[in-house]
């Protein structure tokens, strides 16, 4: 029979694993599980309140799946009237695309993503940019491609190809599956700088297919894909440094983001 008095005597144990990584074990304390689940459930809340009409009370009872495609019917559903508004944006001057804004609006820049999100222009970023050939002289997406395949952000990458003027820059961040992965086999390190509060697994958890995620990306597959999309001077780039300035990265995301820079071909 497990009694209470048998499961404090493993989990207090003097150096055991648990006491190494964590100090000894304190009731009054939040445990390392109780704060990563306070971190993915205030991540999946999103930084504010949704611009949709009654969908707040909602969030919790509904899969994240289900809310993204909610958001991307809603979004696909004013596509003509988003069309109309992105026309009237465009002026003399090029334009500066941050696709997938997610509630990050950058100064300078027209912030895209679906509705809900607070955007300048609510629009499906995987279908093809309601713009001129050649409109953009920078376009930035950041922890994007992890909710779409492989195919889709390929997809994605034409259609910013086509609407990037001659040698205009491309950015993309990606949550860096291969960065945490390789921490985990060498021993601890990447991933709990990532989420020190966590063990391994649960820093590891952040590339699992999940809070809308399809996919994991490392900068190899990054480069290919971007490179097959017929970009040049595909590189990956340091965290904060871009062709961009002022650098459009988000300073919450840089520690688990990898960045890859290229260039629209003449």
């Amino acid at each position: 029979m497990v009694t209470k008095a048998w499961v404090s005597s493993i989990t207090t144990v003097a150096g055991s694993p648990r006491e190494q990584r964590f100090g000894p074990y304190d009731r009054a304390k939040p445990t390392a599980t109780g704060l990563h689940a306070e971190v993915r459930t205030a991540e999946s809340k999103g930084p504010s309140r949704s611009t949709i009409p009654f969908s707040d009370p909602l969030r919790p009872l509904l899969s994240s799946s289900v809310k993204l495609r909610a958001k991307q019917v809603a979004t696909n559903a004013i596509s003509a009237h988003a069309r109309r508004r992105a026309g009237a944006l465009q002026g003399r001057s090029l334009l500066r695309l941050h696709l997938g804004s997610g509630g990050n609006n950058l100064d300078g820049w027209l912030n895209i993503d679906l509705v809900g999100a607070h955007a300048d222009l609510a629009w499906d970023v995987r279908r093809p940019l309601p713009f001129a050939d050649g409109i953009a002289e920078a376009i930035f997406l950041e922890r994007v491609f992890e909710h779409m395949t492989l195919e889709g952000g390929m997809s994605v990458l034409c259609h910013c190809r086509r609407v990037l003027a001659p040698g205009g820059v491309l950015r993309v961040g990606i949550l860096d599956a291969g960065l945490c992965a390789a921490g985990s086999i060498k021993g601890r390190g990447t991933a709990e700088r990532v989420r020190p509060e966590s063990t391994t697994m649960l820093a590891l958890s952040e590339v699992r297919p999940e809070h809308g995620q399809v996919s994991a990306w490392d900068d190899e597959t990054l480069c290919l894909v971007v490179e097959e999309s017929g970009y040049l001077s595909v590189e990956v780039v340091p965290r904060g440094s871009s062709r961009i300035q002022p650098t459009p990265d988000s300073q919450e995301r840089i520690p688990a983001t990898m960045y890859v820079e290229a260039v629209s071909p003449s």
